[in-house]
């Protein structure tokens, strides 16, 4: 019998909050980068500097993502074992 007892739902609901949370910073600090590059004049820099932030928040977003998951995880093997 397999340890992950959730439902299917919750899964799919996990999976799409990880790539929504990876997606939307990625793509939002982009064309903020892109938008502020044209009205700065700065050639590309603002570009870099702004996809590269988007590309660290949605890996920190993944790590406390990841944690929160792993801390619910435990507390229901937790519960799992006293009963």
């Amino acid at each position: 019998m397999s340890r992950n007892k959730r439902h299917p739902l919750e899964n799919l609901a996990l999976l799409s909050q990880v790539g929504l949370s990876m997606f939307i910073p990625i793509i939002g600090c982009f064309f903020l980068g892109k938008y502020l590059d044209t009205v700065f004049s700065t050639g590309n820099i603002l570009l870099l500097i702004f996809t590269i932030l988007g590309v660290l928040t949605a890996f920190r977003n993944l790590f406390v993502i990841g944690m929160k998951s792993g801390a619910n995880r435990k507390d229901d093997t937790y519960k799992r074992i006293r009963k």
